[in-house]
C-alpha cells in the first residue's frame, strides 16, 4: 500500500482530478480510457498493457476521455483485489495523458511555463529510458552469471596461443572478456568463439547444443599456464602455450550485444 499510495502517485492523482474536469465535457463521444486500461491489463498482462499505451502517441491518446472517476474506482479494484501491481501500473500508463494536458493547458496561459513542462517531460522520458536500460543489464548480467558462472579477475595467466610445435597450423587462442570471463577459439576456419564458464581455479567447461569442451591448464610456480589439456578429439592433448595472443587480438573481447 505504501509503493502505490508513494508521494508521485498522490500528486498525479490529485492533478489528473484537477485538469481533467476542463476536459471532460468535450470527451464525451470518445473511449474511456480506464476501460481501455482495464481491458489491456486483464488480456494482455501489466508489462504488455503498459508497453502498448507507451508506444502511443499524443494524437493518439488524444482518442481517449480521461475519466477521473473510473479510474479511481479501477485502481481501488486493484488495491482490494490485491492486485498492487496493476494498480500501481495505472498511474504509469495515465501519467503520459495527465502531460498532455497540462502541456495544453500551459499553452493557454504561459508559453514558458508550458517550455518549462516540456524540458521536464523530456527530462523524465530519458530518464526512464536509463532505468530501463539500466533493468536491461542487470537482467543479461543475470542471465550470464547463471550460465558461466560469477567473473574472475585473475584470468589473463591463462590467454595465449596453445598448440602442437608439430602442427603449426593448428592452434587455440584463449583470451578474456571485458566482463571478466575466459574466451577461447581455433585459429583456422570460421569456428565462434566459446564463452568458457569457470568450474574451477584452473579448469573450464563449454557446451551449446552442438559442442561440449572442457580446458584444464597446467601452471608453473607463478600460476600462469604453461600447458592446456582438453577433450577435443581433433587436437593433440596437452597442447603446449606456444606464446602471447597476436598483436591484432584486442586486450579483451567484447559480448556480443544480444
Amino acid at each position: 500500500m505504501k509503493h502505490l499510495f508513494s508521494k508521485q502517485l498522490a500528486v498525479t492523482m490529485f492533478l489528473f482530478f484537477c485538469i481533467a474536469s476542463f476536459n471532460t465535457a468535450l470527451a464525451q463521444d470518445k473511449p474511456l480510457l480506464s476501460e481501455a486500461i482495464r481491458k489491456a491489463i486483464d488480456s494482455k498482462g501489466i508489462e504488455a498493457a503498459k508497453k502498448q499505451f507507451a508506444e502511443m502517441d499524443q494524437s493518439q491518446r488524444e482518442k481517449y476521455n480521461i475519466d477521473m472517476q473510473g479510474i479511481s474506482e479501477l485502481t481501488n479494484a486493484y488495491v482490494q483485489a490485491g492486485n498492487m501491481e496493476a494498480a500501481g501500473a495505472i498511474s504509469e500508463i495515465s501519467a503520459p495523458f495527465l502531460q498532455d494536458m497540462i502541456t495544453k493547458t500551459m499553452n493557454q496561459y504561459s508559453p514558458e511555463l508550458s517550455e518549462k513542462m516540456k524540458e521536464q517531460q523530456q527530462a523524465e522520458k530519458e530518464q526512464k529510458a536509463k532505468e530501463r536500460e539500466e533493468e536491461r543489464e542487470h537482467q543479461e548480467q543475470e542471465q550470464i552469471v547463471n550460465f558461466q558462472g560469477q567473473p574472475r579477475d585473475d584470468l589473463k595467466r591463462f590467454t595465449g596461443l596453445y598448440g602442437d610445435p608439430s602442427d603449426p597450423n593448428r592452434k587455440l587462442w584463449v583470451t578474456i572478456s571485458c566482463d571478466g570471463y575466459l574466451v577461447s577459439g581455433a585459429m583456422w576456419g570460421d569456428v565462434a568463439p566459446w564463452w568458457m564458464k569457470s568450474v574451477g581455479d584452473n579448469v573450464f567447461a563449454y557446451q551449446d547444443s552442438f559442442n561440449k569442451l572442457r580446458m584444464e591448464f597446467e601452471t608453473d610456480g607463478n600460476g600462469k599456464a604453461v600447458r592446456m589439456k582438453h577433450d577435443l578429439k581433433y587436437l593433440k592433448s596437452p597442447l603446449k602455450r606456444l606464446g602471447p595472443l597476436p598483436d591484432n587480438f584486442d586486450p579483451c573481447m567484447e559480448r556480443p550485444k544480444r
